[in-house]
């Protein structure tokens, strides 16, 4: 969680740190808070990006001067191929040139994955409840083991992201999850108390 969160600073990082904690110790289910800073790479994309903006051009310049040589036109693909993969490599734009659809794809993916590796069979009980944030994505989700998912009255779970997501958005990264982590707790404790 600290790798992640390096952009806040030592008073935020302490701040959700205890809210993780408390929420941990109101309650005898499981509770886990995993950040990750992107939830894949996105290798691919600046690639095919790169080709798609090199042939548009390229052919924007052969209708433009039709006299040029082909020899001409491959020179010229090439250099903007690889002159705007280079640039597409960096991440804040690399980022921008995943489609929405896709990266929510690879958040919900890499949720179940750290569900998996973090709170699914560590104990015969189901009651576990993991709060996953990938920064990059800016996607909250939750997820619920059986028992816990059956114990929250229904829609729990998605009002908890859609109120962190709202706090966020007009209050702060730190406020929205503190208060995310604190309701996860407040649910858990109601339902399976210390």
């Amino acid at each position: 969680m600290v790798d992640a969160l390096h952009s806040l600073d030592q008073a935020e990082r302490d701040r959700v740190r205890k809210a993780v904690v408390d929420a941990r110790a109101s309650t005898s289910a499981k509770f886990d808070f995993v950040v990750v800073p992107a939830s894949d790479h996105y290798a691919l994309f600046p690639e095919v990006w790169a080709a798609a903006v090199a042939l548009v051009l390229t052919g924007v310049l052969a209708l433009a001067k039709p006299w040029l040589a082909i020899g001409t036109g491959f020179v010229v693909s090439v250099v903007l191929f690889v002159a705007f993969s280079v640039l597409f490599e960096w991440w804040p734009i690399r980022i921008h040139l995943v489609p929405g659809f896709y990266k929510r794809i690879c958040a919900s993916r890499m949720a179940r994955h750290q569900f998996a590796a973090h709170l699914i069979s560590k104990d015969q009980k189901h009651d576990g409840v993991m709060l996953f944030v990938s920064l990059a994505e800016r996607h909250i989700e939750i997820i619920a083991e059986r028992d816990a998912h059956a114990a929250a009255p229904a829609g729990t779970w998605g009002r908890i992201v859609s109120d962190a997501t709202s706090a966020i958005r007009g209050r702060g990264f730190v406020v929205g999850l503190v208060n995310a982590i604190a309701e996860c707790g407040r649910v858990l404790a109601t339902a399976f108390p210390r």
